[in-house]
């Protein structure tokens, strides 16, 4: 080829032509850019502080007009921050980038390390101290969501609050449920301050032992007998529901007594 003058004007020609063809789209792009910029962004559903401290650093690193400006790219890069479980970018004409971002809503903490959602996912985030505490053998994150919502909404009429929930290697329930105020918080509806490991059990908690089968029912055989057995043997702070016919109930101390055991 390299002997052929007339194969060698042929890719010479090429090559012009995919140059000038190249100029011409940088050229082009870059009047649109300044024809067609984008001359407001919105972001819409941010609530947490840290995600609003970082939008302005994000909004900066925004690069393209109306026409050329990647939207994948901006929406992986808000996708990245803290707090933040899925984003949708539109572009609306004339001028204007509107970033819709859904923030992930709290629920619990998942083994002391991140966060779970309601959706019962885990994201990256440290677990505030006032959220209830679960731990759980990884892979049942979205089994633990919705158990926690199912307790939540059993315990509700005794005015109790799921506080923590265990399931062991062996697929063993616990339940612990408290007894403490409850305050309000954004992530979520009511909600108390402070939290313990999975083995201790606050004088204002009632350690509930559900088993490994009928978890659900288990609970709610306690929410029906909690009443009627505190009235009859005093303030208890664990029950073990894997009788088939009642619990057994540890009596909560009290001041000059010993701790005591009973079957109801």
């Amino acid at each position: 080829m390299w002997d052929d003058p007339r194969a060698l004007s042929r890719m010479t020609r090429g090559i012009l032509l995919c140059t000038l063809l190249f100029v011409l789209w940088v050229t082009g792009r870059t009047v649109l850019d300044m024809q067609f910029p984008f001359r407001q962004v919105t972001v819409l559903g941010v609530r947490h502080d840290e995600v609003l401290a970082r939008i302005p650093t994000e909004i900066r690193r925004l690069r393209g007009g109306f026409f050329s400006m990647d939207l994948a790219t901006v929406q992986e890069s808000f996708q990245r921050m803290p707090w933040v479980r899925r984003v949708e970018v539109h572009r609306v004409w004339p001028g204007r980038l509107v970033i819709q971002v859904e923030e992930h809503r709290a629920r619990a903490a998942w083994n002391d390390r991140a966060t779970l959602n309601e959706h019962g996912e885990v994201f990256a985030v440290d677990p505030a101290q006032h959220l209830p505490r679960i731990y759980a053998p990884e892979g049942m994150e979205k089994i633990l969501a919705r158990r926690y919502e199912e307790f939540a909404h059993t315990v509700a009429p005794l005015k109790l609050r799921v506080e923590q929930v265990v399931v062991t290697a062996r697929q063993s329930w616990r339940v612990r449920l408290s007894t403490r105020t409850l305050t309000q918080s954004q992530d979520g509806p009511a909600r108390a301050r402070g939290s313990a490991g999975p083995e201790s059990v606050p004088q204002t908690g009632i350690t509930v032992e559900l088993g490994r089968e009928r978890i659900h029912e288990r609970l709610q055989r306690f929410v029906l007998a909690y009443p009627q057995a505190v009235a009859a043997v005093g303030p208890f702070q664990r029950a073990d529901m894997r009788y088939p016919n009642g619990f057994a109930a540890q009596l909560a101390p009290r001041a000059n007594s010993a701790h005591k055991a009973s079957k109801v």
